[in-house]
């Protein structure tokens, strides 16, 4: 922090909310000068993949402190508990997530589907690419915020090749889906930036741009890991307090139909 004046310490000694102020302005003005960014606060929205997970409540929590609206991307097969055994450990996990799925819509939050299965989606045969996306609506249907629903490819498959694939993205606009991409990625999934604040890097350098025009709109996180049942993005849930301060100072939270405009709330 710059040197302060005497009178000015006094001052903050007597008011610590003032104190709280001058040390976040300081810290903001260390987040700018790190990435480059403009005066001009950027337009924000959080979006978690491959959920839902055992840390989806702990990114709840957070969001609710911080009065966030976030959107979850709902693999299907994670909240189909009729495929599990009654009395079983998986049957008990499932009702677990399906509670908390419950949850994000209650607090708020928008829905969508990451299909039922996280396939990628332009290698299936016809037949099994309906299946997976009409099975992710039947399962997830009284949970869709939007009209028209939202749907994300995992991986992106489907949406970056479509010129080469066009019949994944025939068959969500059969299904009337609406497809939401992303402006910015956290890389969050990849273990080699699971340290520090790596991840928190990747998104403010797409962010701001490092000096250059930067980006608005959505960043993809995610609260869930696709290969297990009910894991979850434990570093990501871990940080994501300590990060949003950081992202604040250079960007508003907006929700998703701010930037989405030809999307309705249900």
């Amino acid at each position: 922090m710059k040197k302060i004046s005497l009178g000015i310490i006094t001052l903050l000694l007597a008011s610590p909310l003032l104190a709280t102020q001058v040390i976040a302005s300081d810290d903001c003005n260390t987040v700018r000068a790190k990435y480059q960014c403009s005066t001009q606060k950027h337009k924000l929205h959080l979006s978690f993949d491959d959920g839902v997970g055992s840390v989806t409540p702990k990114i709840l929590d957070i969001l609710k402190r911080e009065n966030i609206k976030a959107t979850f991307l709902v693999l299907g097969n994670k909240v189909d508990c009729k495929k599990h055994l009654a009395g079983t450990k998986s049957l008990q996990l499932c009702k677990q997530r399906f509670a908390t799925l419950q949850r994000i819509k209650r607090e708020g939050h928008d829905i969508g589907s990451h299909s039922y299965e996280h396939y990628h989606h332009s290698k299936l045969s016809p037949v099994e690419l309906t299946k997976t996306i009409m099975d992710s609506r039947r399962i997830l249907e009284p949970y869709f915020t939007t009209e028209p629903a939202i749907f994300r490819l995992p991986y992106g498959d489907g949406m970056f090749n479509q010129k080469e694939q066009p019949q994944v993205m025939e068959a969500l606009k059969k299904a009337k889906f609406f497809h939401l991409g992303w402006e910015m990625t956290a890389y969050d999934w990849n273990e080699k930036y699971q340290h520090g604040d790596q991840i928190l890097d990747n998104v403010l350098g797409q962010l701001c741009g490092n000096g250059k025009k930067g980006r608005n709109g959505v960043v993809l996180f995610h609260d869930g890991v696709f290969e297990n049942e009910h894991e979850g993005r434990v570093f990501t849930a871990n940080n994501l307090a300590r990060w949003i301060p950081k992202m604040r100072c250079v960007a508003d939270f907006k929700p998703l139909l701010f930037f989405k405009k030809n999307l309705k709330k249900k």
